[in-house]
């Protein structure tokens, strides 16, 4: 069988280029893979073009590696192209997109996948994300748009409402998912948990939840669906004697001792019946609960946004170990176990039709979840084939954790109108179905700073 031709729009990564990177060239079912790697910033992309050249050399791959600045030069005739871009420093148009509507008096908990601010971030990529889906469907029309970046829910139903492109969300949230339940099942399987354990998103706190990580995936097996950012654990197992964990998951969690620990997720938990999988990081996101001026729950919860310091430094560490490694100062072997991201387990799946269970995809409903919208955008167990890539059909969600999801769901759907067709009234009235808003002339405030403050990222609201 014919090699796949691979292009990764975002390569230059220091974090996700070289996990990408690295899954796909140690792979053996891709051997000889056509890798075209796109980046726009050409010292990250030169960088990373070596890296991949030692990959290339020392694991064997026999892959044709080339890169390029400029995406039409690489598209023509790809198989699958991995999206991972991001408009404008993210780390700076971040902490504007929360600071902004703060200033207004309206406290997001994390400003990226939902809230004002997250309006704001979908304005700023549905543009970039749509010309490259205007540009595979001139260039590789069958080829699938594996999509990575966030708002994720927003920019994969932007592509499906307004192209002819198949796409599939991709996210690694479940992964903190089964971190939480390993420190709950530890003394089970014999794993250590440190005092005060984290599961945040924060970089400073991955030395707690990488090995809860690696021991959750080792022992447990979870199926969960909703939507992104939001989904909910629906059966949980011992991976080898397929005992069923949920009760002593909830006896665990429910002990007077585990008060602190994920204290909103603990607390969803106990009123709705399922275990949320996100951690508090991104749950508190989709939450009408958290945004109290007067009772301030996000002290109670010790609600806080990422740590924008530690993704800056976490990148510079990144690129400090592929110049080491390309420099031969540091073995390549340090970077042959890097998260796969779900990279090969998707292409391979697809191209070699091998039916491969993926945990955790985003994907047109058309009815995987019966009690969510048919064409929204949810987060369900699937497989990867000759068919390309399915969800899964799962049981309905419980009534008042579908209607949870049901707004997010409208909300988001007004805002990729909004944001794809340049409409400042629709983005008035997106703001005005946010739970954290609770005023016209606030929310008429948020959005002029907002689109102010990213107007040289938002072609299409100068119209």
């Amino acid at each position: 069988m014919r090699p796949p031709k691979i292009v990764i729009l975002g390569a230059g990564s220091a974090v996700f280029g070289q996990r990408a990177i690295s899954a796909i060239l140690r792979s053996r079912r891709l051997h000889g893979v056509d890798l075209q790697l796109v980046d726009i910033d050409e010292q990250p992309l030169e960088l990373m073009t070596n890296l991949a050249g030692v990959m290339n050399r020392e694991w064997n791959a026999g892959a044709r590696i080339s890169s390029t600045s400029n995406r039409r030069e690489a598209l023509p005739n790809a198989d699958f192209v991995i999206v991972s871009v991001q408009v404008g420093p993210r780390e700076d148009v971040w902490e504007k997109d929360w600071r902004i509507p703060l200033k207004h008096g309206i406290r997001q908990p994390y400003a990226e996948n939902s809230g004002p601010g997250a309006l704001a971030h979908t304005a700023r990529n549905v543009p970039l994300i749509m010309a490259i889906a205007r540009d595979m469907e001139e260039l590789c029309p069958n080829a699938l748009f594996m999509n990575y970046v966030n708002p994720l829910i927003r920019l994969t139903l932007a592509i499906t409402r307004y192209s002819k492109i198949r796409v599939v969300g991709m996210c690694h949230q479940l992964l903190w998912g089964y971190a939480i339940a390993m420190a709950l099942l530890a003394d089970r399987y014999g794993v250590e948990v440190p005092e005060n354990v984290k599961i945040d998103t924060n970089h400073e706190h991955r030395h707690y939840r990488e090995p809860l990580m690696a021991a959750g995936l080792k022992h447990l097996d979870i199926k969960a669906a909703g939507i992104n950012h939001f989904s909910w654990v629906y059966d949980i197992r011992d991976k080898q004697t397929g005992e069923d964990l949920y009760p002593a998951l909830r006896e665990s969690w429910f002990r007077a001792e585990r008060s602190g620990f994920e204290p909103l997720s603990r607390e969803i938990f106990a009123i709705f019946g399922l275990m949320p999988t996100p951690s508090d990081s991104h749950l508190c996101e989709f939450l009408p609960h958290v945004h109290d001026p007067v009772k301030k729950p996000w002290e109670k919860y010790g609600l806080h946004t990422q740590s924008w310091s530690g993704n800056r430094k976490r990148r510079a560490d990144r690129r400090a170990v592929a110049r080491a490694v390309v420099e031969g100062r540091e073995s390549v072997e340090t970077l042959r176990n890097l998260r796969t991201e779900g990279v090969p387990e998707v292409i391979e799946g697809a191209h070699a039709n091998l039916n491969t269970y993926i945990q955790q995809l985003n994907l047109p409903n058309h009815g995987s979840i019966p009690n969510l919208p048919h064409d929204a955008i949810v987060e369900v167990p699937g497989m990867s084939s000759s068919l390309g890539v399915r969800g899964l059909t799962m049981p309905a969600l419980p009534e008042p954790i579908a209607e949870l999801c049901r707004r997010e769901l409208a909300y988001s759907s007004v805002v990729v109108d909004a944001c794809y067709h340049g409409d400042r009234d629709l983005a008035l009235q997106a703001l005005l179905l946010d739970p954290t808003v609770n005023d016209i002339d606030t929310a008429r405030a948020v959005l002029d700073d907002l689109l102010a403050e990213s107007g040289e990222y938002l072609p299409q609201f100068k119209r």
